[in-house]
């Protein structure tokens, strides 16, 4: 019944890989085709540059008949002259321009506008002139050097598109023969399941933090860890000032909202390798940094307390803020000095009393000789 089902399966997937790579290579061909259909279509938009070079030159025109009339006649008039280079003009004008046309042209349109008067002489309609023929071969030149840009581009797009299919498709052929090989080692799923419990097992389900479970682990072997690799490390206790108060004030709900919010500072602070944020029960919290030393650890501390009291949670009934603050004490475990995990402990929360009595919303790092 197995080596059926496994045929059956097998089977299946052969022909849903055959489909999937006859679609890639229609999809290949299809995409070359609307390539070469877009560079024809900007072609066309290119090579339409020169319409408006059409108009500039029925532009120039004009204005060397105006001037021709000028010259010959005393009460020549120019109405029906401003009339068709107005017309030209305007449709010149709204054609498409980039940035850098825009800056060239913003000049020129004003001697333009300036032209359409009786006052205008005719020293001033031969400098439009020049304007204009400068507007032409300008014109010439950007068509020019953008087709050229965008052939390039083009030859690039088409080489990029053509080696990302064959990788496409081999990345296709890699990803079907490992489906393949996934339905038949069935007991991958097993391991990934195992390891999300393991995973769950570790971690606190409200703060998503570390629990105090796997505190015990990593703490208990804090100083071996230190010893083997000789790492200054260091044990911190954090505490919520007054929560206690803001439970009663605000809710448990609204508590525990909070409780996340002060994980998630913690957690996005303390996000580098050998660095460790704990929820060990209620309100408070522990951080374990290897390979740290207390100028670091002092800057760190410190940041922590600007984060949490930056978050502006409100907390009306604490006694030294009208936000959220928290209470830090912390030790640093210094290679082969043997101390106790026991004592560790007792010393960081020593410090961390020390800190609540010296008026919260601060830090305090054991000293020997304390």
């Amino acid at each position: 019944m197995k080596k059926e089902f496994y045929k059956s399966v097998s089977f299946k997937l052969g022909i849903l890989s055959f489909i999937i790579l006859a679609s890639l290579f229609i999809s290949s061909f299809m995409f070359n085709s609307q390539i070469d259909k877009l560079k024809k279509q900007i072609d066309y938009i290119y090579f339409g540059n020169y319409i408006p070079v059409l108009k500039l030159h029925s532009i120039e025109e004009n204005y060397n008949d105006l001037i021709k009339c000028m010259k010959t006649y005393k009460k020549c008039k120019r109405t029906p002259f401003f009339k068709s280079i107005k017309k030209d003009w305007d449709y010149y004008n709204n054609s498409y321009k980039d940035i850098e046309e825009k800056k060239v042209l913003r000049k020129i349109d004003k001697s333009v506008n300036n032209s359409f008067t009786y006052k205008t002489k005719i020293s001033q309609y031969h400098k439009v002139v020049k304007e204009i023929e400068f507007l032409k071969e300008y014109e010439k030149k950007v068509a020019s050097k953008k087709r050229k840009e965008f052939i390039k581009e083009y030859s690039s797009m088409k080489n990029y598109l053509f080696y990302n299919m064959i990788a496409l498709i081999t990345v296709s052929f890699i990803f079907i023969s490992f489906i393949i090989y996934s339905i038949i080692k069935k007991d991958n799923q097993l391991k990934i399941l195992t390891k999300k419990y393991a995973i769950e097992s570790i971690t606190d389900s409200m703060t998503k933090l570390y629990n105090r479970k796997y505190f015990d682990k990593i703490f208990d072997n804090m100083p071996f860890i230190s010893n083997q690799n000789s790492w200054n490390t260091a044990f911190v206790m954090l505490d919520i000032d007054f929560f206690k108060q803001y439970n009663d004030t605000y809710g448990h709900d609204m508590g525990d909202m909070t409780l996340k919010a002060v994980a998630s500072s913690l957690k996005s602070y303390f996000d580098k390798d050998y660095e460790y944020v704990f929820r060990l029960g209620g309100e408070e919290f522990g951080v374990i940094l290897f390979d740290i030393n207390e100028k670091i650890l002092k800057e760190c501390l410190k940041d922590v307390n600007e984060n949490i009291q930056s978050l502006n949670i409100e907390h009306k009934n604490s006694k030294i803020s009208n936000v959220v603050t928290i209470s830090i004490g912390a030790v640093i475990y210094k290679p082969y000095s043997y101390v106790s995990c026991n004592k560790l402990y007792k010393i960081a929360d020593e410090c961390l009393y020390e800190s609540k009595q010296n008026g919260r919303n601060q830090f305090t790092i054991y000293k020997e000789g304390n």
